[in-house]
């Protein structure tokens, strides 16, 4: 439907009265996407005489509450049984009406038009979703109506539609999710042709529970309809007949010869008259049924019809079919009914078609019209041109793989240096490039030597032989300080465990130059020069004259380190037989 109403609300409500506001039927259900000439109001609710009461009300709206819903919005976010869309269906805008968070307060669109004889039917859609509750009473809760009403407020045959909450039991028409009942979108409409050249007015309300918690809204469209059946083709066909059309969007045809599609073939009897009775959508009120004639009229006319078709498509005159770029002639001749000249001046837009080629990393993803690609593959679109016609597109896609491998976290002690390797799957060629290049041997190779005076993070730019695929991945290194442990306790008992005392170093130590131990008078008991460290050989046994004291021995230990550089370390060691 092109324009549509949409309410939302506990309850909804649409009247007909007389408005300050006048709408034009090509904006009447929003399709501008904005509510130029309607008026919006809002208010608060009680039930203080055992009904809803609508009170101060203002013109305004206020936190969406009067909200022009389009295609991107998508379906009703509360319920979830099944789609309600936020636009009603054919169309691209609507609007919703009403609080969606809590109750007590109502909302209103209020309009009004006149009826054109070019388009004396109008219809509406409507989608609900209420919000109830155990403890209300009926007069309490969310309810929903609309009503269509003349100049002097004197409501129309197909005016009411009304829904209100109520206590152990569902709405006719509407379906439950916990403690919602909704409606999806319904359709009604109203025969307008006694009223062409008079003002009807339009109110719609939407409200929640009048004790504030309970929320209720709706969604509306509507849109003015020519009350017309329309032959489909100019003549009947050869053999007397033609179609004839009747307006879309309602939920029963019913024709004087019992068919029921909302196009039908008929007998073209100059002067027979073919009748259709048409129902609104979920018949919303039997009575709103109204009744469209056609009379077949002699045909006489020299028409000229300029034309523009895809490649593919083609045009039917009577009973050719053109498809090719030319000017055609045709003379019709249907007996009492049809004499016509068409004179065709159609042209035919060829397809375009193009052939791309992409190459991508895997990861990476081509999209083509509307359409998202990942895999290696060809693939055919079809995507329409400004002039209407479609272009095919075929794409030819590669998609390249490369995983690197590096590797883990490595540890070096100042001083030393790593070696780091890289590779990648699939194997195949590849590049890096190193960063920082401070401290490596080759910061542009696959395998370097690392000799980083400090911890470093290495981070690694990998590319394939092709660079399409470009991947970057890090490697930590972290320096261990060039140090050496004394311990500080042994127990030479022969356990085989810590039974000599001897210096602990890492790869920075070049040499002990010299370690000497005393005793607590000061005499040297054990003394060893130019020996290699973390080699117990080498170390004191604990004996002093072929015996094992107990007590603490001071000592000074002389270290060579890699660098040149020496350093006297001075302690005690506890001996613990």
């Amino acid at each position: 439907m092109k324009r549509y109403f949409t309410l939302i609300g506990i309850a909804f409500h649409v009247s007909f009265y007389v408005h300050s506001q006048q709408v034009d039927c090509t904006n009447i259900g929003f399709e501008t996407g904005g509510t130029l000439g309607w008026v919006l109001t809002n208010g608060s609710l009680n039930s203080s005489t055992q009904k809803v009461n609508f009170i101060n009300e203002i013109t305004g709206t206020v936190n969406n509450r009067h909200y022009i819903t389009q295609l991107s919005d998508g379906a009703d976010p509360k319920v979830t049984a099944e789609k309600i869309p936020m636009v009603a269906p054919g169309s691209t805008h609507s609007i919703r009406i009403g609080n969606t968070v809590q109750g007590g307060t109502f909302d209103r669109i209020k309009t009004s038009f006149v009826v054109s004889p070019e388009r004396p039917i109008f219809q509406y859609q409507f989608a609900v979703v209420l919000q109830n509750d155990s403890r209300h009473e009926d007069y309490q809760k969310a309810g929903f109506n609309i009503l269509i009403s003349d100049s002097n407020g004197q409501p129309l045959t197909c005016n009411a539609f009304s829904a209100q909450l109520q206590k152990g039991g569902i709405i006719e028409g509407f379906k439950k999710q916990g403690d919602i009942e909704y409606r999806n979108w319904s359709t009604g409409a109203i025969d307008l042709r006694n009223y062409i050249g008079r003002t009807i007015n339009v109110e719609v309300t939407a409200h929640g529970c009048t004790e504030m918690r309970h929320y209720g809204y709706a969604y509306f469209d509507a849109q003015c309809l020519k009350a017309e059946i329309k032959p489909t083709s100019l003549c009947p066909d050869a053999e007397g007949y033609m179609t004839v059309k009747a307006p879309e969007g309602f939920g029963n045809y019913t024709w004087q010869d019992g068919q029921t599609q909302s196009t039908v073939r008929i007998k073209a009897n100059l002067g027979d008259v073919y009748s259709v009775k048409i129902s609104p959508l979920d018949k919303l009120n039997e009575s709103c049924q109204f009744q469209l004639d056609y009379q077949v009229k002699f045909y006489q006319a020299d028409t000229t019809i300029n034309l523009t078709l895809c490649e593919g498509e083609s045009y039917r005159v009577d009973n050719t079919v053109y498809n090719t770029t030319g000017n055609y002639v045709n003379t019709i001749r249907r007996a009492n009914v049809c004499d016509s000249t068409i004179r065709l001046n159609l042209k035919i837009i060829p397809i375009a078609r193009h052939s791309q080629s992409f190459t991508i990393c895997e990861g990476q993803t081509i999209r083509v019209g509307d359409s998202t690609y990942i895999k290696t593959g060809t693939y055919l679109n079809s995507i329409r041109r400004a002039s209407g016609c479609d272009s095919i597109i075929t794409t030819t896609l590669l998609v390249e793989k490369m995983q690197p491998i590096v590797p883990q976290p490595q540890t070096v002690v100042q001083g030393d240096s790593i070696l780091l390797e890289t590779s990648i799957e699939p194997s195949g060629h590849f590049t890096t490039q190193w960063s920082p290049a401070t401290g490596l041997s080759c910061p542009t190779c696959t395998t370097t030597w690392a000799h980083p005076s400090s911890s470093t993070t290495y981070t690694i730019l990998f590319k394939n032989e092709s660079q399409i695929c470009q991947q970057t991945q890090k490697v930590v290194v972290s320096v261990l300080p060039c140090n050496v442990y004394i311990p500080d306790v042994f127990s030479p008992n022969n356990d085989q465990k810590n039974d000599v005392f001897f210096v602990y170093g890492n790869t920075c130590v070049k040499i002990i130059k010299e370690m000497v131990i005393y005793n607590r008078w000061g005499e040297t008991v054990f003394k060893a020069e130019n020996f290699p460290f973390s080699d117990a050989s080498y170390g004191w046994n604990g004996q002093y004259l072929g015996k094992i004291l107990e007590g603490v021995y001071a000592y000074k230990i002389l270290v060579e380190f890699r660098n040149g550089e020496t350093n006297m370390y001075r302690g005690a060691v506890a001996l613990i037989p």
